[in-house]
């Protein structure tokens, strides 16, 4: 699961130098980690595909950009709908959602069909510091 995340963050990372939008990495990096390793858990806890090669767990990314709000979306093969857990000081994880929801203009998700969409936006109209 390890390289799943990371990747997602490259990506990410790539694609944000690439559309100019460099004051926005670091914040999309942690997001789409975040969103990646719960839907890379998500998948690995959901039974439905283990009867069937046909049916294996998948994860997608996709970032999408408009005028003001640059989205990165999490596509899964669970049907489990993502939500805030209330965890203790000592807990090892379970903050992931509650770093989104902070760094994120917004969030949320819906199901598609085989799973669900988790995404969440930033602003992309503020300018690169230069």
């Amino acid at each position: 699961m390890s390289t799943t995340p990371s990747a997602a963050r490259s990506f990410v990372r790539d694609t944000l130098q690439a559309w100019d939008l460099r004051q926005l990495i670091e914040q999309a990096e942690v997001i789409a980690g975040e969103l990646v390793t719960n839907a890379v858990k998500a998948t690995r806890h959901s039974a439905r595909h283990k009867d069937s090669p046909a049916s294996l767990a998948t994860v997608s990314i996709e970032l999408h950009l408009d005028d003001s709000a640059f989205r990165i979306a999490v596509r899964d093969s669970s049907t489990e709908q993502p939500a805030l857990q209330v965890v203790g000081e000592d807990a090892e994880g379970g903050r992931g959602l509650f770093l989104v929801e902070a760094l994120s203009t917004r969030w949320d998700a819906f199901p598609v069909t085989g799973g669900k969409v988790t995404w969440a936006e930033l602003d992309s109209s503020t300018p690169a510091d230069v």
